[in-house]
């Protein structure tokens, strides 16, 4: 089975979230080279064969890397392009000391690259070499020539993570399990100190024995682990501009208060994922008016997600619902949070999110006001002390009866 080629992409400012900072490859994104219309004549034979071996080595020659020139990197050999996003060009090569396929990431702009993209570029290399996880892509060397940054990792097949699911059909507790995954890998970034912030399907690929891979760190929010207070990265530009994904963006993101962004951010994007990949839609529309689409982020709460798939356990929606709460202090406060509550429900156990009943307190607050919340909890709870009236009062009737009929056990049959 494919993955699907229908799946529309939520617009974003007029374009795509895949125009902006996104994963790092695709299955297949290079463009075969069109075919050069010539002028009408007459053609033998041999000059078709002649022109299709041309137009088949246009089609897998070696692609020339932006500012490196024919040469291209030492010690490695292109093969293909594999995909062009915000802050450079990644293409597949081999490693000609070893044969091994990788992956390299070379800057845009090559040499003419500004201060600011090379930080950010030199950045995204210190990050991922100090994050060692098996589900987390590794880098294994990074250097510039002629000016141009470049780092090479390891090369990840296999599909983004919502075209893993639909192209193996897998059913809500299969995504559970593999999504419990990523939840800890994002929970390992997060004790290095390293918050994504662009987290979203087309950065998350699984390999095709099933093991996801978290890629492009290039937006990453880095925190000093010796002055906890203190970040390198902001979210926004100095001009305000938004730099991310929208759709899987957190209230406190669009909302730009950067000072806000922390662990709680990356929750908030893992439980619109969740959500989109029990449902196969967005929690709220995302198309639209840029206005609109920041209002829907930050006031509009999810859909039903039981509404969209009956299939979905009443305990993933509560999981999916916690992650997507508005305030932070509402959400999972960790990924490491999110994730053992989802082994504890496919292991059978109690989830902690149906214990946070202060969670539900607060948001009926929210919706209803405190008046009208107070009315309602008052309803509730005589509505709760009648039933257990009434249970115990069942109780005491079966316990009187029962001692009854031991009572006349005891006495024996009655004599005429």
């Amino acid at each position: 089975m494919t993955p699907r080629e229908d799946n529309p992409r939520p617009t974003d400012l007029g374009g795509s979230p895949d125009d902006l900072p996104t994963g790092i490859w695709g299955p297949s994104d290079s463009t075969p080279v069109p075919e050069i219309q010539e002028p009408r004549r007459s053609r033998s034979s041999d000059d078709d064969l002649i022109s299709a071996a041309r137009m088949q080595a246009r089609r897998t020659a070696a692609p020339a890397l932006p500012g490196l020139g024919a040469d291209g990197i030492p010690g490695y050999k292109v093969v293909r392009e594999l995909h062009r996003g915000g802050q450079g060009v990644v293409v597949l090569a081999v490693q000609q000391g070893t044969g091994r396929e990788v992956a390299i990431k070379v800057m845009h702009d090559g040499p003419l690259a500004g201060p600011n993209e090379r930080a950010r570029f030199e950045r995204e290399v210190k990050v991922l070499a100090q994050l060692r996880n098996p589900n987390i892509v590794t880098v294994h060397d990074s250097g510039s020539v002629a000016g141009c940054f470049y780092y090479v990792m390891d090369y990840v097949q296999g599909y983004a993570l919502d075209d893993h699911v639909t192209a193996e059909q897998l059913p809500p507790r299969e995504v559970l399990k593999l999504f419990a995954t990523i939840c800890h890998a994002v929970n390992a970034a997060h004790l290095r100190g390293v918050i994504h912030r662009d987290l979203k399907p087309s950065n998350i690929r699984v390999t095709p024995g099933g093991s996801p891979q978290i890629l492009d760190f290039g937006l990453a929010k880095v925190s000093d682990l010796s002055n906890p207070g203190r970040t390198v990265a902001t979210q926004f530009t100095m001009t305000g501009q938004f730099v991310g994904s929208v759709p899987w963006s957190s209230p406190e993101q669009v909302r730009g208060e950067a000072s806000k962004i922390d662990l709680r951010t990356d929750v908030y994007a893992l439980g619109v994922m969740l959500y989109q990949l029990l449902s196969g839609e967005f929690p709220y529309v995302v198309e639209g008016p840029m206005r609109e689409v920041m209002d829907n982020i930050t006031s509009v709460e999810p859909k039903p997600l039981r509404r969209l798939n009956r299939a979905v356990p009443t305990d993933a929606e509560i999981i999916v619902r916690k992650a997507l709460a508005k305030e932070r202090e509402d959400r999972y406060q960790t990924a490491g949070e999110m994730a053992r509550d989802i082994e504890r429900h496919l292991e059978g156990e109690p989830i902690e999110a149906r214990r946070d009943t202060l969670y539900l307190a607060r948001r009926l607050v929210r919706r209803t006001g405190p008046a009208a919340a107070l009315g309602a909890t008052l309803v509730l709870a005589a509505v709760l002390g009648a039933a257990i009236v009434y249970l115990l009062m069942n109780a005491r009737i079966e316990t009187l009866e029962r001692e009854q009929e031991a009572l006349l056990e005891r006495l024996g049959p009655l004599e005429p």
